[in-house]
């Protein structure tokens, strides 16, 4: 009746910790630059669906976005230390009184620069080019989130799937034995009450298998979301043993999560608040101004030079406020608030990546021994299930009890699922947390 489903369900038996076996693939080595890590665990659909989320990720794309805007934002800083040249026309026509009239025309070519006496450019530029590394290394971050988000969807819906084929399994083995119930009712041998029972499992574990599809269907939705699709990806097909195995580890260096995308981005802000806060400084000095005129009618120069008009002229300016109401003290305060502010989360993201570390590896190491109590309490079922079938071949135990012993088998099976997909999905927030580097 059911001997047919021992000979999968030992394949999963012999493996007790998982996590321990080789691939064959050496893990994926990152380096620092952003973009390189890869976790797929070894598996070749977990490595095509990465692939595509590096292109198709919406949040990777807004980061991209984002750091196109602070690029341009360099360029426009740049802009402001260099010369200026401003070219143009310009008429007139007017007299001293309503009988006499006069016209003029000109062409006046207007250059200036600003002499950068106290580094206020210089502190712009400097902010502006910190602020393009923190947002390189966001898009670093962007695409490391949501690669881990895909390798643990892709857990999930591996463990999903194997929940399916136990629930449905389960579900063909409940009806069978709420069949051979009512036969036995029918002879006399079982009571109404027990009929009613198996009815009861019967439907629970139809119930379960249906919902098990909609588990799968989920994480396809959510995987497609992902990949920046309108619609769920096509479920892979499944043969058992999907979740792939990481290996042990053991110990990790608390230095490795320096590099992580998040620390660098906030250390690159640090460094553009400091410049910020001296460029603010610097404002708070005086200005000094060259300008050049060729057909100048700058009023100005005409009012400086006590002239109608100029063919050329160069001249240069020294301003500075005396009295602005209090601006730049406010300015510089802010500054230099916002330079506090950016220390502080910096100390902050480290503290909670070296925190982040240790949890995860705790999760691992515990997730790891679960995984491997699992596939123990898997191996006594799988060896009770064959000695049942011994006994039932010898007519010691009845196909119910039989049956009972298989739906052990399926449960045991279900348990190692969850805990290899556990074990996974802590070796990829381990490795998230050391900035994308295998453990």
């Amino acid at each position: 009746m059911i001997g047919h489903v021992l000979a999968a369900l030992l394949t999963v038996v012999a493996p007790i910790a998982p996590s321990t076996r080789s691939t064959g693939t050496a893990p994926p080595v990152a380096t620092p630059a952003e973009a390189q890590w890869s976790p797929d665990l070894g598996d070749p659909v977990l490595a095509n669906l990465i692939a595509r989320a590096r292109l198709g990720s919406l949040n990777v794309r807004m980061a991209l976005a984002r750091l196109e805007s602070a690029r341009a934002d360099v360029d426009l800083a740049r802009a402001g230390s260099r010369p200026q040249l401003t070219i143009g026309a310009e008429a007139a026509v007017g007299g001293r009184n309503f009988s006499s009239r006069a016209a003029g025309a000109g062409t006046p070519v207007l250059g200036s620069y600003e002499v950068d006496l106290f580094g206020r450019r210089k502190h712009g530029q400097q902010a502006a080019v910190a602020e393009a590394a923190a947002a390189l290394d966001d898009v670093g971050e962007a695409r490391q989130l949501v690669l881990a988000e895909v390798a643990k969807t892709y857990v999930a819906l591996r463990d999903a799937q194997a929940h399916q084929a136990v629930a449905e399994e389960t579900a063909r083995l409940s009806k069978q034995m709420s069949d051979l119930t009512r036969r036995r009712q029918a002879d006399g041998v079982m009571l109404i009450s027990d009929v009613s029972a198996a009815r009861i499992q019967e439907t629970q574990a139809s119930a379960e298998a249906q919902a098990s599809g909609h588990a799968v269907e989920a994480q396809c939705i959510r995987l497609g979301l992902l990949l920046g699709l309108k619609e769920p990806i096509e479920a892979p097909a499944y043969v058992g043993l999907e979740i792939p195995p990481t290996p042990p580890v053991m110990t990790v260096s608390s230095d490795a999560v320096l590099t992580r995308a998040d620390i660098r981005a906030a250390q690159a802000r640090l460094q553009a608040a400091d410049a910020r806060r001296a460029e603010a400084v610097a404002a708070s000095r005086p200005r000094f101004l060259l300008t050049a005129g060729l057909g100048s009618g700058d009023a100005d120069l005409l009012y400086l030079l006590d002239v109608r008009a100029l063919a050329w002229a160069l001249a240069g300016g020294l301003t500075h406020e005396l009295f602005d109401g209090g601006a730049a003290k406010a300015r510089i305060r802010r500054s230099a608030a916002e330079a506090q502010l950016a220390d502080l989360t910096y100390r902050k993201a480290v503290g909670e990546a070296w925190g982040q570390t240790r949890l995860q590896l705790a999760q691992l190491q515990e997730a790891t021994t679960t995984e491997a109590l699992a596939g123990e309490v898997l191996n006594r079922s799988a060896a009770a299930f064959g000695a049942g079938q011994a006994r039932h071949a010898d007519g010691d135990i009845d196909g119910l009890t039989l049956a009972r012993l298989e739906v052990e088998v399926l449960s045991a099976n279900k348990a190692l699922s969850d805990a290899q997909a556990a074990r996974a999905r802590a070796y990829i927030d381990l490795s998230l947390a050391l900035g994308g580097q295998a453990p």
